[in-house]
């Protein structure tokens, strides 16, 4: 059974909105890995106002954390609306997104925001989910919008979260999606491999 949260179905609905993101964009002249180096940029401002731990650095910390997320979509749409995707694309666009998290968990590291065992679990189990998920392709298992908190989910929850002044609880509820949507791909992929 498939386990998807809202934005997942929300992302199924809204390929009208995403053709349009693709082609305003494109409009610009910039290729889709552009948009990618545009996003772990803002990855990298989030991380910087991360670590000065305050109500205002944080808030900017989720608001440069949410560009970053919206820069991922926008690299996506371009490649598609300008029939650009390749394999390169995809490598370079996954490796940025990990640096990203790997990144904006540093300055969360550095700032204080939660103890180093809880961001240790945070980072770990977010490289997991995706680890699993390209095994997964590997193995010719599709988990694509499978589980409860994909990278999306968790980097939205992180983000609001900052910007109204919760960002201790945000990282407590992303660790929580981490480690359950690890647990649901792993446990998926092992019960498939079985038969």
């Amino acid at each position: 059974m498939r386990i998807k949260l809202v934005l997942n179905r929300i992302r199924e609905k809204i390929n009208p909105v995403l053709s349009y993101i693709g082609k305003y964009f494109s409009m610009l002249g910039i290729p889709a890995w552009g948009w990618t180096l545009f996003g772990l940029t803002f990855s990298l401002f989030s991380m910087l106002f991360y670590m000065t731990q305050s109500y205002v650095n944080g808030t900017f910390g989720g608001i440069f954390f949410l560009l970053s997320g919206f820069m991922d979509v926008v690299d996506g749409a371009v490649a598609k609306y300008t029939n650009t995707i390749s394999k390169l694309g995809n490598f370079v666009d996954s490796t940025a997104d990990r640096l990203g998290e790997i990144l904006v968990c540093f300055g969360l590291l550095v700032g204080g925001w939660a103890t180093a065992d809880i961001l240790f679990i945070m980072i770990t189990f977010s490289i997991m989910v995706s680890y699993v998920r390209a095994k997964g392709d590997s193995l010719n298992v599709d988990l694509r919008g499978f589980g409860l908190g994909e990278r999306a989910e968790r980097m939205f929850v992180l983000a609001i979260s900052s910007i109204l002044g919760y960002t201790y609880y945000g990282i407590l509820i992303v660790c929580a999606l981490a480690i359950i949507t690890f647990l649901q791909r792993s446990i998926f992929i092992m019960r498939l491999l079985r038969k």
